[in-house]
């Protein structure tokens, strides 16, 4: 589970970088609905990796639990690493966290909000993604595993 958790983990903070990145050489880095698309790529890695988990292993399917741990070790490499990336490049880039803070909605969280606060969200963000993500995408890999597995039936009753 380890290479795997590591492979994905590593192409899913690859992912958020680049996204970034690409939205802040347009001009876009503080708008945070595009955030949303971080949750695809999030995602899409999760599946990846339980998919690639669940047939290398699979003794696994159905154990709900193992599933989630090979997504929850899987984000644990993006998300954290994102988080600190996050917190670093709005350390060393005042102005877009002076544009975040002019963007968010309330008025008392600006006061509190600076580049640790900004990276510690990304991670909590990501954490609640893992947590909802990796049951159901756990669910739906199983599902389909367990219907390419079954076999057909020549009764023509």
């Amino acid at each position: 589970m380890k290479k795997i958790a590591i492979k994905y983990g590593i192409w899913m903070l690859a992912g958020f970088i680049a996204f970034f990145m690409i939205m802040y050489m347009v001009g876009q880095a503080d708008n945070t609905y595009l955030r949303l698309f971080n949750g695809v790529i999030h995602l899409t890695l999760m599946a990846m990796a339980i998919n690639e988990y669940r047939k290398l292993r699979p003794d696994t399917v159905h154990n709900y639990i193992s599933g989630v741990g090979a997504a929850f070790y899987t984000s644990a490499f993006g998300v954290i690493g994102f988080g600190v990336f996050m917190m670093l490049f709005l350390n060393f880039n005042p102005q877009l966290m002076a544009d975040i803070n002019a963007n968010i909605p309330l008025e008392t969280a600006k006061t509190g909000f600076n580049p640790v606060t900004a990276g510690v969200m990304v991670i909590a963000e990501g954490i609640a993604t893992t947590l909802v993500g990796s049951y159901i995408i756990t669910r739906i890999v199983d599902a389909r595993l367990e219907e390419s597995s079954i076999p057909t039936s020549s009764y023509e009753g």
